[in-house]
């Protein structure tokens, strides 16, 4: 272990031993029995106890700089992005976790280590309250709102941030609601600010041929940066903005023909449970106990005689999810259904008096001709795990697109861009063996396009002549992803239908083993090598998936090859 490791572990158990015991009770002992250790070594790099706390003091102060004000001062030109990054930053568990914000109050609090604290965090302390004054001054102007205070609104935000370290600081981390800290500071701003803060982010301009989303820079990143596809902190904050409420394919009325049918399907932030009711209405509810978190059915698919039991608890619901007992129990949660042609999509709805990112977006808007009639499910769902993030495989696809190798300048003349789908029109190449076979199977059907749409922000779904496939990437953990594949044929379900499909996917590239096996090698090259995509180009595609999904994670844009833990 070198220098410096040597060093930063004795920093790391400083900063623990401080968190349970306080400036004035930690001695070099404890300190030592964090690191194991041994007590001479802390002679070597410190001059005395007070030494190593002063230096623990100063660590904490210069993250807080590298990781909170330098990212968000580099927004200063658009302040609610900036503002909204800051809001995050500050309450990321990288910064505002228990063990490091008991420290800062630790030194503030005791009388005998306050005038380390205003030596080394009193400039800190001034930076940061320069700064959100000057952007939300900013902000004053250019909402010509001139009549607002900078100075009283500047400290109402600080003021409102600090008390959320306060609860912080004396909460273990699983008790901690990060997601509904950072929406009390929104709804702050938003009060001020009516519209620039909002949850909901509305339907975005196209400038140049990419849409442009409300509140983030002006500018998307031409590569995200490569810490950003294997960070803890980062994955928990793209499941709340990006996949909490946005709408998921879980299946097709097709599968559920009969009544007491039902399909189970994890949409990666969702385990849903599809039933058909004996009057034919279908619900979508949460494959959850009310009593306790398990599953109340595991198989794919089935059918149940008339209720949904739980045999663990002796619970029984209808078909619609609701308890049988009646009124005071509590009823299977109901999820939001919309059939598009068949096709059903499901969502989460938003807690009481929270709006989500994606309430704007309902999925019938995505169609300009519904999905074909008569589809039929072939196979079992293909599910592929992936040591891969689900922002690679995602880039892969959009890179794949004909609308990714058109040139800025030129009309997409058969796509369309809109704020969260992307629509292309592509000819199957007409060379090769399995293009030929494919047109010579497909001859006796109607017409049909090859038609792609992207729908953020892990959707792909295509419509050929033969039927029409889901791909679905789900997040399963930082730098960790399942590629999920749903296969619907209008042919009978024969050897014919079987080769077909077998066709369409080697002439898609999304679920080839060479793509998966990029797609690994891009998360290797990126996380254990520290490289970075040189982003001096970008295609149409991945710069409008870049700005959609940094406009709700702006912490997305922070660029540094690592991240403290």
């Amino acid at each position: 272990m070198g220098p410096l490791r040597q060093r930063q572990r004795l920093i790391d158990a400083c900063i623990s031993a401080l968190h349970i015991h306080g400036p004035s009770r930690t001695t070099v002992a404890k300190v030592v029995g964090f690191a194991k250790m041994s007590p001479g070594i802390v002679r070597f790099y410190f001059d005395s106890k007070a030494a190593m706390l002063v230096a623990s003091l100063q660590h904490l102060a210069t993250e807080f700089e590298e990781q909170v004000l330098v990212p968000v001062a580099k927004l200063k030109a658009t302040p609610v992005a900036a503002l909204r990054l800051m809001v995050d930053l500050f309450l990321d568990p990288d910064i505002a976790s228990p063990r490091k914000v008991s420290v800062w109050y630790a030194f503030w609090g005791e009388a005998s280590s306050r005038q380390e604290y205003y030596d080394i965090c009193g400039q800190k302390d001034e930076s940061f309250a320069i700064l959100v004054h000057e952007l939300i001054a900013a902000l004053i102007d250019e909402s010509r709102l001139t009549q607002l205070d900078a100075d009283g609104i500047a400290l109402g935000l600080i003021g409102a941030l600090e008390i959320l370290w306060q609860d912080i600081a004396f909460q273990a981390e699983r008790d901690i609601d990060r997601p509904a800290a950072k929406r009390r500071c929104m709804a702050f701003l938003n009060s001020v600010f009516p519209g620039r803060f909002d949850l909901d982010v509305a339907a975005g301009s196209t400038i140049g041929g990419a849409p442009t989303v409300p509140n983030a820079p002006a500018s998307a990143p031409g590569a995200l940066p490569a810490w950003t596809y294997d960070d803890a902190g980062i994955f928990a904050m793209e499941r709340e903005s990006l996949f909490h409420g946005a709408w998921a394919v879980v299946g097709h009325e097709s599968q559920i023909p009969h009544a007491g049918d039902f399909l189970t399907v994890d949409v990666g932030v969702e385990r849903v449970l599809v039933t058909r009711d004996a009057s034919g209405r279908v619900h979508a509810l949460r494959n959850s106990c009310p009593e306790s978190p398990h599953a109340l059915q595991v198989e794919r698919t089935g059918r149940f005689e008339q209720t949904i039991s739980c045999k663990r608890h002796g619970l029984q619901f209808s078909l619609a999810g609701v308890h049988t007992a009646g009124a005071g129990r509590a009823d299977l949660q109901a999820l939001d259904l919309r059939s598009v042609g068949g096709l059903l999509f499901v969502r989460a709805p938003p807690a009481h008096g929270v709006a989500t990112a994606h309430a704007s977006a309902e999925p019938d808007a995505w169609f300009d001709t519904p999905p074909p009639a008569g589809l039929m499910m072939l196979g079992a769902p293909l599910e592929i795990c992936v040591a891969a993030d689900w922002k690679i495989l995602i880039e892969q696809w959009l890179e794949a697109s004909p609308v990714s190798s058109a040139v800025e300048s030129s009309p997409f003349a058969s796509s369309r861009v809109g704020f969260d789908s992307l629509v292309w029109d592509e000819r199957v190449v007409r060379e090769g063996w399995s293009a030929a076979r494919y047109r010579r199977l497909v001859a006796c059907l109607p017409e049909v396009s090859w038609r792609r749409r992207f729908i953020a922000p892990n959707q792909l779904i295509e419509t050929r002549p033969d039927g029409l496939s889901v791909l679905q990437v789900l997040p399963v953990a930082a730098g960790r992803s399942c590629v999920r594949r749903l296969d619907y044929s209008v042919m009978p379900p024969d050897d014919s239908a079987r080769a077909t499909l077998y066709l369409a996917r080697r002439l898609g590239p999304y679920v080839r083993n060479s793509t998966l096996a990029l797609a690994e090698s891009l998360q290797q090259g990126l996380v254990e090598f520290g490289y970075e995509a040189a982003g001096e180009r970008v295609a149409p595609a991945l710069a409008w998936f870049h700005r959609l999904v940094a406009g709700r994670v702006p912490a997305l844009l922070i660029e540094r090859s690592s991240r403290a833990r």
